[in-house]
């Protein structure tokens, strides 16, 4: 089976408080887009879990991919193990949940291929165990979340082209949450307002654009053409088209030099759901 594991941007993310684990109380609107990782699912015979692609110096064990299958080893119905081929195209410590998204594809692909037969509240729970964003994409579909990212409510919204800009560095996502200057008791926004693009707004934002020379100079260059968004914690930044011509245009304003990506918001597979 080959599927997308798809990237994420959060056209909203504001923090509301902080719980007494560290976890920040967050609302945040999950747009997952068409493009993303590409990733290879193969039955084989021998009873294991192997992985290839380019994960640099990460131990096979850490890997969320493989975290993700051996919870679900113990539940398979047939005898065989798996063999996940990966294309990893989104960059890592970009704010577009690429680890996360590999874990939740890995747990919507093998409760089929192994027949696992759990519930998609069972694989909800496990996808939290391994992170806050993973439950969003076994959902597999663009949501509005709660509470640290697992109450989850699918809220259509009409489709846009993303121009994603892809500064040159890695933010690390706990180094944001910690950061003495992040506004952590925003007032939440009506859901409703998430159709507003003129609504859309990040609360870590303004300390990547502190902290983060790389992010500040792209941020402020490409600002010049079109309204800046950033995704998560950094360091992805975007902008919203309603169509395809205008996403091509804004793009060819911008430095030859920069790594960017046109693509769309995936299509939701269903109605309004809440879980």
């Amino acid at each position: 089976m080959k599927t997308i594991s798809p990237a994420k941007i959060n056209l909203v993310l504001r923090i509301l408080g902080q719980r007494e684990d560290g976890y920040h109380l967050l609302q945040t609107y999950f747009q997952l887009l068409s493009w993303g990782d590409e990733m290879e699912f193969t039955l084989q015979d021998k009873p294991t879990i192997e992985i290839k692609g380019n994960f640099g110096h990460l131990k096979t064990t850490d890997n969320l991919i493989y975290k993700a299958a051996k919870i679900l080893e113990p539940y398979k119905s047939i005898e065989k193990g798996i063999n996940i081929s990966i294309q990893k195209n989104i960059p890592q410590g970009s704010g577009m949940g690429g680890g996360s998204s590999n874990a939740g594809t890995t747990l919507r692909v093998l409760n089929k291929l192994w027949q696992c037969n759990l519930s998609q509240e069972q694989l909800q729970k496990f996808a939290l165990s391994l992170g806050a964003d993973v439950p969003v994409f076994v959902l597999n579909q663009s949501a509005w979340a709660t509470g640290v990212g697992e109450n989850l409510e699918v809220y259509p919204i009409k489709d846009y082209y993303f121009v994603l800009i892809f500064p040159p560095t890695q933010i690390n996502t706990i180094d944001i949450f910690r950061h003495p200057d992040l506004n952590r008791n925003q007032l939440p926004i009506n859901l409703k307002d998430i159709n507003n693009e003129h609504a859309w707004s990040n609360s870590c934002t303004p300390v990547v654009l502190l902290d983060c020379p790389e992010v500040e100079s792209v941020y402020s260059h490409a600002a010049q053409y079109a309204d800046i968004h950033m995704s998560g914690t950094g360091s992805t930044l975007f902008c919203a088209f309603t169509n395809k011509d205008k996403a091509i245009n804004f793009r060819a304003k911008l430095p030859i030099s920069w790594h960017t990506e046109i693509c769309q918001s995936k299509k939701n597979e269903k109605n309004s759901n809440r879980l």
